[in-house]
């Protein structure tokens, strides 16, 4: 990749993309979606809750005889239910139960979720341009990286305004249920932080897919396989079964955004910083890789 790079143009760059994005409504859509997805879901969750409340409420009176139980208790009870729903792994479920319930919901179906809904807003971005020929313009003006960057960058912005406004929409509803004080929306953006980063790597693979195919449909098409390659090639390097015959094939996990996505959740500072920089050299290897074709082909 060259290393021409103009920061103030790629500020521009990214400042139209965003202002595009207005234009065209993609804004809208995407506030909508992250906003009324996380609204619905967190009042699912809320009610979910109660429910798991109420029957812990029910066994402890059973088991304590007593006529009042606190409510303290009943949570304590209640949360390992529900997070033993959400998560597998049996130690990151203890680490959770310090957290906010509702951050955690917010936060794991928002790594769940991000990957598709990164595809669907802005698979191809890059590729569009290059179709309709806007680049022969831009790049009379602005080196190819600075406007690589600046419309990922415009794009990522996005991404992460979707997922703030998610956790603000999550924290309102919970907060009108009576499920979520005020100082538990400390979690809910870190939640929304952990899966920005996870979406940052999908970004990166969509845009490098875009960039080397630099035709908007196979572009989008392309990034639909691979999201999905992704997803089975995971599942596949985590079989035990798959293992066995192939001792090699363990490795490979580390090569997919999906192997770090709970690890972004560690207390432990040193794991979740590493599979945030996983994460950043998974995008930028496939960035950097349609990069390298682009620069080299007719605009």
């Amino acid at each position: 990749m060259s290393l021409q790079l103009n920061w103030r143009k790629l500020g521009i760059v990214a400042g139209f993309e965003l202002a595009e994005a207005l234009r065209s409504r993609l804004v809208v859509v995407v506030l909508v979606v992250y906003g009324a997805g996380a609204g619905l879901g967190a009042y699912l969750f809320t009610k979910a809750l109660e429910a798991a409340e109420a029957a812990a409420r029910d066994s402890l009176l059973g088991d304590l005889s007593a006529h009042v139980v606190p409510d303290d208790l009943v949570r304590r009870q209640a949360l390992p239910r529900l997070i033993a729903f959400l998560v597998e792994d049996e130690q990151l479920r203890q680490e959770l139960i310090a957290i906010d319930p509702l951050a955690i919901f917010y936060g794991i179906v928002a790594l769940n979720l991000v990957a598709p809904l990164v595809l669907l807003t802005s698979g191809g971005a890059h590729a569009s341009d290059i179709g309709r020929g806007a680049t022969r313009f831009l790049l009379t003006r602005c080196d190819r990286l600075s406007w690589s960057l600046g419309k990922l960058a415009g794009h990522g912005a996005l991404l992460g305004m979707g997922l703030l406004v998610g956790a603000l929409v999550t924290a309102a509803v919970g907060y009108g249920q009576s499920k979520l004080d005020l100082g538990s929306l400390f979690w809910l953006v870190r939640a929304a932080f952990r899966a920005w980063v996870y979406g940052l790597a999908y970004l990166g693979i969509f845009a490098g897919l875009s960039l080397l195919v630099r035709a908007p449909a196979r572009a989008r098409a392309l990034s639909v396989f691979t999201l999905f390659a992704l997803w089975i090639g995971h599942t596949l390097s985590q079989s035990d079964g798959l293992a066995e015959r192939l001792p090699g094939l363990q490795y490979l996990r580390w090569l997919f955004p999906a192997q770090y996505k709970l690890s972004l959740w560690s207390p432990n500072y040193a794991e979740s910083l590493a599979a945030m920089l996983a994460l950043f050299l998974i995008a930028s290897s496939a960035f950097a890789f349609g990069h390298s074709r682009f620069k080299r082909a007719d605009a």
